[in-house]
């Protein structure tokens, strides 16, 4: 498809807590979706998981492992019923090894799974993913997930990505226009969030979904509160729409032609 194409594509940012997959509030947002024709829904972080702060002898490795499978078949099933793609961080693996992931699905003929694994993980004192996890961590990342829909490249990363030059290098490299970010943000790093994903898409003239959860939990005696704030930036890295720290849909139109006039005004992309 040409590069001046005015096609647009209609994306929904579903902020939610966690959540069972036969929860009647899933459905209702999935069928607002396809009443409003969109074309991909994207969820946040530990929305169909348990947070891994929360793992014990009711969450264990194991189970989660069998417990995943249930949950992507289930999403192909809803991805047919709702006519989506939708885009849901999952922990997937076998055995005693589990790997934070973020699972595709495509509402094409053969209903299409692809899986991306997590490149850079959080290695805090108070919340260390990198000793949890069993991801590879490759020195030199791979190319993140990446698809096309609508005339428009999309690129698929996790929120604590977006702090590496090496993975955004990757998607321009690529010449994605859009990237979506499934986040689990918490404490009081909202307006840092708002920053960096701003400085992202205006620097690298990409438009940014960023996709966070709501909920919260007590860990280490410490209230963990994670706010929401979905976010529409375009490709200029403005702050277009954004949802508060409530459950709820942001519904985004995405033109190409505006994403190319950005990347020629400014240059970046040369």
């Amino acid at each position: 498809m040409s590069r001046t194409s005015n096609t647009s594509l209609q994306i929904a940012l579903l902020q939610l807590p966690s959540i069972a997959l036969n929860d009647v509030r899933l459905q209702q947002y999935l069928n607002t979706c396809k009443k409003q024709k969109i074309h991909i829904v994207a969820l946040g972080e530990y929305v169909f998981n348990p947070f891994y702060r929360e793992f014990d002898k009711n969450h264990s490795k194991e189970i989660i492992c069998a417990f995943s499978q249930n949950i992507l078949t289930t999403l192909q099933k809803l991805s047919r019923k709702y006519k989506l793609d939708i885009i849901a961080p999952i922990l997937l693996g076998e055995g005693k090894k589990l790997y934070k992931s973020i699972a595709l699905v495509q509402n094409d003929d053969s209903n299409s799974i692809n899986i991306y694994h997590q490149q850079r993980l959080i290695a805090y004192e108070h919340w260390n993913e990198k000793q949890f996890f069993n991801n590879a961590l490759p020195k030199i990342p791979k190319k993140p997930l990446i698809f096309e829909r609508n005339g428009l490249k999309i690129g698929v990363i996790a929120g604590f990505e977006l702090h590496f030059d090496e993975i955004w290098l990757q998607l321009k490299r690529a010449q994605v226009d859009v990237v979506i970010l499934p986040c689990s943000n918490t404490f009081a790093s909202k307006t840092r969030w708002r920053n960096l994903c701003c400085m992202r898409a205006f620097t690298n003239s990409m438009a940014l979904l960023r996709v966070n959860r709501i909920g919260s939990g007590i860990y280490d005696q410490t209230s963990w509160q994670f706010y929401g704030d979905s976010l529409f930036i375009n490709a200029h890295g403005e702050i277009e729409e954004s949802l508060g720290e409530k459950e709820g849909l942001l519904l985004v139109s995405l033109n190409k032609e505006q994403i190319i006039q950005a990347q020629n005004e400014w240059g970046f992309r040369n």
